[in-house]
């Protein structure tokens, strides 16, 4: 019976201090917020309802930010009330090691990813599809994108509804590499199966010569065209896993750089680990605080790594978006390094 009883007990102390310190943490972010903005609370209604909405706006960003360092302190808090009641020596008295003390902590972590990474890739999108103003929506920038026939194209206006307009394609020839054509486009619409340029003008060189040819229309299948979106692109850190995996492969055959890209791709492979390993820390922290009398210690010290953890990560990220590091290193190294100095406490204390 007590070996049914205890993890559920050890979960829901966890998930109480999680709550706790979360609610906390938000609490005074929010309060921040609206302090911040006292003056335009009170100047109309629409005024408290848009702030109301930019504060909600803030929430998966902060949650993101803070549930790492939350789940840290509150393996700290939670291990080290079992500690003062002595109820940490009747469980280990049960037959509970340390690492059968960690396992009901790490499934509810598994729990706070899943929330975590719903937020980050479903709630915020969707928040921002919803309230931001429609006019930030209509904004596309130009595009270049290349294409299967050697060809480089260049679409300076993209409209929501499907027209294009100040359209430009080169034509390159690949032995002797040069430039062959080039074909300018007034404007375009997309059809269902295929675009329908007007004013098309196409500038062929010819060895010493130049010809010119117009087409006042002209209709071409979609697939031997790039794809042009026409939707304000997602930003990678907010698309989900597989679908950052699929528009990556794909903007990486159209021989765009997508650094970036694979960098928050491993970087939400990275995250829930971030998690098990602010867990394995905290369960090491209260370990050797506890022997020592100095949990309220332990608690300031798991602040201080929680943000040197972020720091580090934010560092390693950003060189690995400038291609100066692996994506894959750029995303984990945080976690490998930390994991490490996790085990050497575990081990130190003999958890």
């Amino acid at each position: 019976m007590p070996f049914k009883i205890i993890p559920k007990y050890i979960a829901s102390e966890f998930i109480h201090y999680f709550l706790l310190f979360l609610s906390s943490f938000v609490l005074m972010t929010l309060v921040g917020n609206f302090i911040g903005n006292l003056g335009d609370v009170f100047s109309s209604w629409l005024s408290f309802l848009e702030l109301l909405q930019e504060t909600a706006l803030l929430l998966p960003l902060l949650l993101e930010l803070i549930i790492p360092i939350t789940v840290l302190l509150s393996t700290i808090a939670t291990f080290s009330s079992f500690n003062k009641n002595a109820e940490l020596l009747a469980m280990r008295s049960s037959g509970f090691g340390g690492w059968r003390l960690a396992f009901p902590v790490l499934a509810v972590s598994i729990l706070i990813a899943v929330f975590a990474y719903f937020s980050q890739n479903y709630m915020y999108n969707w928040m921002h599809q919803t309230w931001v103003k429609q006019e930030n929506t209509t904004r596309l920038k130009p595009l270049w994108k290349v294409g299967e026939d050697q060809s480089i194209y260049y679409f300076g206006n993209r409209q929501p509804d499907g027209r294009l307009s100040s359209i430009t394609s080169f034509h390159w020839q690949k032995n002797p590499f040069q430039l062959v054509g080039r074909t300018t486009i007034e404007r375009g619409e997309q059809q269902k199966k295929s675009w329908i340029f007007h004013n098309v003008i196409r500038h062929l060189f010819l060895q010493e010569r130049l010809k010119l040819e117009h087409v006042e229309q002209w209709r071409i299948e979609t697939e031997k065209l790039p794809t042009v979106p026409f939707v304000i692109p997602v930003s990678p850190h907010h698309q989900p896993l597989f679908d950052l995996y699929e528009e990556t492969l794909k903007l990486q055959s159209e021989g765009l750089d997508v650094t970036r890209h694979w960098v928050e791709f491993f970087q939400k492979t990275a995250y829930p680990f971030q998690l098990f390993v602010m867990v394995l820390i905290g369960l090491g922290l209260s370990a050797s605080y506890n022997r020592r009398g100095m949990a309220a210690e332990s608690l300031a010290i798991s602040c201080l790594l929680g943000i040197l953890f972020w720091m580090f990560n934010q560092i390693t990220m950003a060189i690995g978006s400038a291609g100066l590091l692996l994506p894959f290193f750029a995303a984990w190294s945080g976690n490998l390094i930390f994991l490490t100095f996790a085990f050497w406490l575990l081990s130190y204390n003999r958890v």
